[in-house]
């Protein structure tokens, strides 16, 4: 019998519909994200992973990555959990030797998250919730 997870989310939902599906508490989703992080490390930093035409500067977009090592990645993330996040990964369990869904989404995100596509927009409304309004008080004050 072959255990199969929890139905899987689109690599395009947001870390809090990862939550909410998989019942995710925050702390075990920065475990997670962690170990992710050392398995990227690992992926590209050995050019035998990349693409023969892919970029072959860093950062690299998850296109620029062979299948192969992304499937391998994907299956070291699966298995390297720990007695916290262990749990979380066995639900991205698929059929048909088909890749761990929730390692695949967090790697995914990863490169998301380091090829910039969202860094401009995400750090942008980050100052201004920090800095914009306490400016616009001092500003108006004076």
């Amino acid at each position: 019998i072959s255990m199969v997870g929890v139905a899987p989310i689109a690599m395009s939902q947001t870390k809090e519909d990862l939550l909410k599906h998989l019942n995710l508490p925050a702390e075990t989703y920065a475990l997670m994200a962690k170990e992710t992080d050392v398995i990227y490390n690992w992926l590209i930093s050995h050019k035998s992973h990349l693409k023969e035409n892919g970029k072959r500067k860093a950062p690299y977009d998850w296109s620029d990555v062979q299948e192969r090592a992304k499937d391998d990645a994907m299956a070291m993330i699966a298995q390297g959990g720990d007695q916290f996040t262990e749990y979380f990964w066995g639900l991205g369990v698929a059929e048909d030797n088909n890749p761990n869904w929730v390692a695949k989404w967090f790697l995914y995100h990863k490169f998301r998250y380091r090829d910039g596509r969202n860094r401009t927009q995400r750090s942008g409304q980050k100052h201004h919730d920090k800095h914009g309004s306490s400016k616009h008080k001092h500003a108006s004050r004076e």
